[in-house]
């Protein structure tokens, strides 16, 4: 069956393990990676591969990113010389119990069935007691059974009633289940019934309605756990579980009863990165910058330098190359050859992840800990073999690549570090994003540009300390794996990966999506001054929220640093920006994010971005940009701020102690401060609008009083 979805959409919401509700009505669930579409050594596949974000697939562990394949109709008549037509992202059916809108009566379908089960009775209750009814096709049952690993199955609805699945699995003629609702509102009005039917007639085995099924303890245990219904691995996405034919490992967790379209249900690990170039050279002109940032032109080049004699990239192949991809372009062959040989020939090894890896750890290992001509030979000979290049010409570039990917010291020393922690790796956006001009840089996937701070009003001049503009931005969204029951978990890479593919790939699913935004980086020095003079206040009504976030984080088995009343302030700020920004400037809320650059240890950061990025063309036209210029953007912040200021549940909301998700929040609620979650970076937790505007008794300690 085929299925509309979008592209993006692929990757979040309705990523590998998720249930989509299609038209039909049917549900299915997303395959996982082993079914996709895509093969790496076909050549035809290779548009859909993303290989120009190292800094991502460095932290992810990959090789490489893929992009949903876009579905292409096979026209009549012969597709000539198109390619990669008739693609289609791998779905299966789930639940795979289903029910008889008339009867109620129960069958068990398997994952890769087409249709649903038709029913013709008989049926069991009333005067037609008994009697076969006309044909009806099944629908899907609306309960499911999950476990905090990630693993999903069907209701156990055979051991719930406390038979033998022996007895009762699978589609029989003389004994089924029936699911019936006796009109009660709460789920003690679904009643499950399992009947025989012999000479006699029809004969009811066993009867028992689902309340309770739902209860869960705190310490996790449900009522299934107390019926020894624990957890057996199934897992619909790989096919895994009653509708195949592969075995399952146990897994032993708690299983819960959940309704299939309960939120709690999938949460899907989304990574994002916004493009950062790492080139930079103010000698050379614009148009040369760009067309290195070009990553499939960029490509072709380095393919030249491999296949020269001396291993260097010549003006003259430079040349074939440019009039072949750029015919248009005045860039001279010289100048782009000299560009390609000084900056981007030591691709060839480390932009691969694992030659990458092997050079660090040489270097590491060295006597001095410097890059050094014998390592790079080595390294070329391992990895690019027919590469008949002088490695002393790499050993600068290469050791500029360490400097800027592996962080060198502050004083200069050669101690590596491979820190993929959330705060470093953000760190360089920051930088990018502070930096005054972009001068030397390319301007193809992120084009900044500031505003001179003391072209806005005081308010602005007073709290901020930098505005830029990004009229450009590309971000790439990558797939990492999904948990159930709770938004995050502990679980090790290598568990997540078992949930999304029966073997590990180099690769993981990706969107990549452009757009704009505005930057604002908060005053240090006031920022210090007004933590000094009310953070202890502020951190006095975080407790609280502190204490139940690390019961959660206990919960989940995971750790989480308390909250600062800078973080929060910080946090707060973004989403009443975004709230006016949807009045101002038109944009959807769910259309807005942010991204918060936030650490008061080195490297120190205090920033948002607010930002829109989206496949479509919301987002393209400069009406966020426009928003972040003199006057614009000091009118927004007072609205925002002035709107903070009263929310239509106050005083109830204003005077909170702990309210929203996990009662992690404050001052904040759907009337003035939660988002939608496709817009918050923190599930909108950790939002106060006290540390904006005060409280009721003490105005002033607010940021922006």
């Amino acid at each position: 069956m085929t299925r509309p979805i979008r592209r993006s959409q692929a990757v979040s919401p309705f990523g590998v393990g998720a249930m989509v509700d299609f038209p039909g009505p049917v549900s299915l669930i997303h395959a996982g990676l082993d079914a996709w579409p895509f093969d790496e050594r076909n050549p035809d596949h290779r548009e859909f591969r993303v290989d120009d974000e190292p800094r991502l697939a460095k932290r992810l562990g990959v090789d490489f990113f893929v992009q949903p394949p876009d579905f292409r109709m096979v026209e009549g008549g012969g597709a000539g010389s198109a390619v990669n037509l008739g693609l289609k992202l791998p779905f299966l059916r789930f639940p795979l119990w289903h029910s008889c809108p008339r009867c109620g009566r129960m069958f068990e379908a398997k994952y890769h069935h087409r249709s649903a089960p038709d029913c013709l009775g008989p049926i069991g209750s009333g005067a037609e007691k008994g009697r076969s009814h006309s044909r009806r096709r099944a629908v899907q049952v609306r309960f499911v059974s999950a476990c905090q690993s990630g693993h999903l199955r069907d209701f156990p609805w055979i051991e719930w009633l406390g038979l033998d699945r022996s007895d009762w699995d699978g589609i029989r003629n003389d004994r089924w289940l029936r699911i019936i609702s006796t009109g009660s509102a709460s789920i003690a009005g679904v009643v499950i019934v399992a009947e025989r039917q012999n000479d006699s007639g029809i004969i009811e085995v066993a009867r028992r309605s689902l309340a309770g099924a739902f209860s869960v303890e705190p310490d996790g245990t449900s009522a299934l756990t107390a019926m020894n219904i624990m957890c057996n691995g199934q897992n619909p996405a790989l096919g895994l579980g009653d509708g195949g034919e592969d075995p399952t490992d146990p897994c032993g967790q708690n299983l819960r009863a959940v309704l299939r379209g309960a939120s709690n249900l999938y949460f899907g690990d989304v990574r994002s990165s916004i493009y950062v170039p790492d080139i930079e050279d103010n000698g050379l002109p614009q148009p040369v910058l760009d067309l290195l940032d070009d990553y499939t032109f960029k490509q072709e080049l380095l393919n030249g330098a491999l296949a020269a004699e001396n291993g260097t990239l010549g003006p003259k192949a430079a040349g074939i190359i440019l009039r072949r991809r750029h015919p248009e372009s005045e860039v001279k062959p010289e100048v782009l050859a000299g560009a390609v040989n000084t900056h981007i020939l030591h691709e060839i090894l480390t932009h691969p992840r694992l030659t990458a890896s092997a050079l660090v750890q040489k270097v590491k290992v060295a006597a001095d800990g410097k890059v050094s001509s014998k390592i790079l030979a080595d390294l070329i000979n391992t990895a690019a073999p027919d590469w008949s290049i002088d490695p002393g010409l790499l050993v600068e570039s290469v050791t500029i690549w360490l400097k800027r990917r592996e962080g060198i010291g502050s004083e200069g020393d050669s101690q590596l570090t491979e820190d993929v922690s959330d705060k470093t790796y953000r760190a360089e956006e920051y930088r990018a994003f502070c930096r005054d001009g972009q001068d030397g840089l390319p301007k193809v996937n992120l084009l900044v540009r500031s505003k001179p701070i003391e072209s806005y009003t005081d308010l602005v001049r007073s709290n901020f300390s930098r505005v830029a503009l990004l009229d450009k931005l590309r971000e790439t969204r990558a797939f990492v794996g999904f948990s159930r029951i709770y938004a995050s978990s502990n679980m090790p890479p290598a568990q997540r990966w078992k949930l999304i593919s029966r073997t590990q790939r180099n690769w993981l699913p990706a969107a990549v999506v452009r757009g704009e935004g505005i930057f604002l980086r908060f005053d240090e020095e006031r920022l210090a001054n007004w933590d000094k003079e009310f953070g202890a206040l502020h951190r006095e009504r975080l407790r609280q929220v502190n204490r139940n976030l690390q019961a959660q984080a206990a919960r989940r088995q995971i750790h989480v640093d308390d909250a600062s009343p800078v973080l929060v302030l910080m946090h707060t700020f973004a989403h009443v920006l975004i709230s006016q920004l949807v009045f101002d400037c038109g944009y959807g809320s769910s259309s807005l994010r942010e991204r918060i650059y936030f650490s008061d240890t080195q490297p120190q950061m205090s920033g948002i971005l607010i930002y829109t990025a989206a496949g479509d063309s919301e987002g393209t036209m400069g009406g966020l940009v426009r928003m972040g210029e003199p006057e614009q953007l000091d009118r927004t912040i007072a609205r925002a701020l002035d709107r903070a200021r009263w929310c239509s549940s106050d005083p109830v909301c204003i005077e909170s102690t702990g309210q929203g998700p996990d009662n992690c929040n404050l001052a904040a609620c759907h009337s003035c401060g939660l988002l939608p979650e496709t817009s918050c970076e923190m599930q909108n937790r950790l939002l106060d609008r006290g540390m904006l505007i005060g409280d009721l008794n003490r105005p002033e300690i607010g940021f922006f009083s």
